[in-house]
């Protein structure tokens, strides 16, 4: 059997997700392009930007996950646990697109199981993690990795979900090389709080989590205090749930807003929680 050394960590079929109508490759920038020294000293920049990337090129990296044992690589890690993952997010993610709440409620879980190791398996997402232990093999990273991969999903699913549609606007959602990004207007990207690889804490009342799910729809998480009163300092840390039974249910959407390109972009924004 064949190793698989150059790994997605972004999923092609979620890529898929934002091709243009009739078009089946991507316009991808790279906005820290390799560059190269030459004989004579100079140091020139690469090509940064192509209109027609396949998913096979992008987002992809060698050896993120490979494990090591000697001279012996090993790709189970892509394999096996990613295999899965994929093959469950693929469903739920299209699931949450739709409108089927039956849908919703089957793939509620493994939804929120794949943001979550969507958001560790990115080579940011790794970075983090290094960052929490400077000292651990590429070995050890993946058996963390693997370790806390569901780290977020108790502060997401207590949270106020919406999908916000552009169905009906030319201006789309995009993605980028860490799809699962964090955004507290009080931490600008400036802040150290936001220095690579830092975002600012899911757990902070004012952080929302944003996720385009494709080209047309963007999902935004928002803790319950923050969305019950914007007013509230966007820095302290969200009320923890105590020892009380909890329930989830999902209903029906319950309407949608409009709103006009003056105030957002995309010009159409519609909202819809579940």
């Amino acid at each position: 059997m064949s190793i698989t050394r150059n790994n997605h960590y972004v999923p092609q079929w979620y890529q898929q997700g934002f091709f243009e109508p009739g078009c089946s490759s991507l316009a991808y920038v790279d906005t820290t392009p390799d560059r190269k020294v030459l004989a004579d000293g100079r140091v020139i920049t690469q090509r940064g930007a192509w209109d027609s990337t396949p998913t096979s090129l992008a987002f992809r990296q060698k050896d993120l996950y490979s494990t090591f044992f000697g001279t012996s690589v090993n790709d189970e890690i892509e394999r096996r646990l990613f295999g899965d993952v994929d093959a469950r997010g693929s469903q739920a993610v299209r699931a949450f697109i739709g409108t089927d709440i039956g849908e919703w409620h089957d793939h509620f879980q493994d939804f929120f199981e794949f943001l979550d190791i969507q958001k560790l398996r990115t080579p940011k997402g790794l970075d983090w993690l290094k960052a929490q232990y400077p000292n651990l093999t590429q070995n050890e990273l993946m058996f963390e990795m693997q370790g806390i991969c569901m780290l977020h999903c108790a502060i997401w699913v207590g949270g106020v979900p919406e999908i916000v549609s552009a169905e009906d606007s030319d201006v789309k959602f995009i993605t980028s090389d860490h799809p699962v990004t964090i955004y507290n207007h009080a931490v600008p990207p400036t802040d150290g709080a936001c220095a690579y690889p830092l975002d600012p804490g899911i757990a902070l009342r004012g952080s929302q989590t944003l996720y385009p799910m494709d080209r047309d729809h963007c999902l935004i998480l928002t803790n319950l205090e923050y969305a019950k009163d914007p007013r509230t300092d966007p820095l302290q840390k969200r009320t923890f749930a105590r020892n009380y039974r909890c329930h989830l249910r999902t209903k029906s959407p319950s309407g949608s807003r409009q709103r006009p390109h003056r105030q957002f972009a995309p010009s159409a924004l519609s909202h819809r929680p579940w």
